[in-house]
């Protein structure tokens, strides 16, 4: 299982792999985007505070990466009309001239050219294209992409069985949840996540609803905070890493190109011992309770409070959880 560690600057490649990244990602708008498709984003994220300024701090990243591998977003639900061949030649680029090892894609147009092109061996499947089932795996995998990438919102067994159609799988591990199920999702953070703030001072369930509802909100918003310790507070799929370990899953995906350099590189700290010790056989437990020793906050741990995949924690029925 590698570690997947998102960066925003060419000077944050070599922390991160010294904290133990052992892939990288970054978003890059390509030039001239601006000029003919507007504000209209080509990544998901924000790209004037979560992406690369150009192409050659691109140059650098892949310099400073090393042996590591290189991943490029292209992750936009949809684009303009026009925008795919102006977006395939950039990705031929990025593979052939600019040393990238993949193109991190969500519109399914985008994909089927990049697989026209010969390229699809070098596709990994955004999650905001919703692979959620084995068939769409399969299908995916039928077209030749490199990876798929499952939804944050997919329990384990779903996991385990979307694995088993032959793919190879990256799932999410550490920070940043969403709201809804993003790919399906025809709002835009253009205009800022307001999926996080919304509901405030309207009518609806009784207030015990809403006040569960706004805690699962602040949770998936990284609590606000992170620990004294440095570590953030935001969803954490570490204690299912026994059996993502089992499923073959190959990749985790840590979350957040717009954070601090000293947020991603606490992240990886962590995901690599968690890693490390659910390779050695840990299971849930252990590796629990060697994460809350490290970023504190036990707390958030009862109740599986920012658990991704809090089926890892799944008891017989009328049993109370666990965790």
């Amino acid at each position: 299982m590698k570690i997947l560690a998102p960066l925003r600057d060419w000077t944050e490649a070599a922390p991160l792999r010294a904290a133990g990244a052992d892939e990288l990602y970054c978003g890059l708008t390509p030039p001239g985007w601006e000029e003919r498709f507007g504000r209209a984003w080509v990544h998901r994220r924000n790209p004037a505070s979560a992406g690369l300024p150009g192409l050659e701090d691109l140059d650098r990243t892949v310099a400073a990466a090393g042996p590591v591998p290189v991943y490029v977003t292209l992750n936009a639900p949809f684009y303009p009309e026009g925008a795919t061949p102006f977006l395939l030649d950039f990705a031929r680029e990025l593979v052939e001239a600019r040393g990238v090892r993949g193109l991190i894609v969500a519109d399914l147009g985008l994909v089927l050219a990049l697989r026209q092109a010969g390229l699809a061996g070098r596709v990994h499947l955004s999650s905001l294209a919703t692979c959620t089932n084995p068939g769409a795996a399969a299908f995916y995998r039928d077209l030749g992409v490199a990876r798929v990438v499952l939804p944050r919102h997919l329990a384990l067994a779903e996991i385990e069985a979307c694995a088993a159609a032959g793919v190879e799988v990256e799932v999410f591990l550490l920070n940043d949840g969403c709201v809804f199920e993003e790919g399906l999702c025809a709002t835009t953070h253009a205009l800022g996540p307001f999926c996080l703030g919304d509901g405030e001072g309207a009518g609806g369930p009784e207030p015990g609803v809403r006040e569960r509802y706004a805690f699962w909100k602040w949770t998936l918003n990284n609590c606000g905070c992170q620990t004294s310790r440095g570590f953030q507070l935001g969803p954490c799929g570490l204690c299912a890493l026994p059996r993502l370990r089992d499923a073959g899953v190959a990749s985790l995906k840590v979350v957040g190109r717009e954070a601090s350099l000293a947020r991603k590189e606490s992240s990886v700290r962590l995901a690599h011992e968690a890693r490390r010790l659910a390779l050695a056989g840990a299971g849930p437990e252990r590796i629990r309770e060697a994460v809350v020793a490290l970023r504190g906050a036990p707390e958030l741990c009862r109740g599986a409070h920012l658990c991704y995949y809090p089926d890892v924690w799944a008891v017989p029925e009328g049993e109370a959880l666990a965790c």
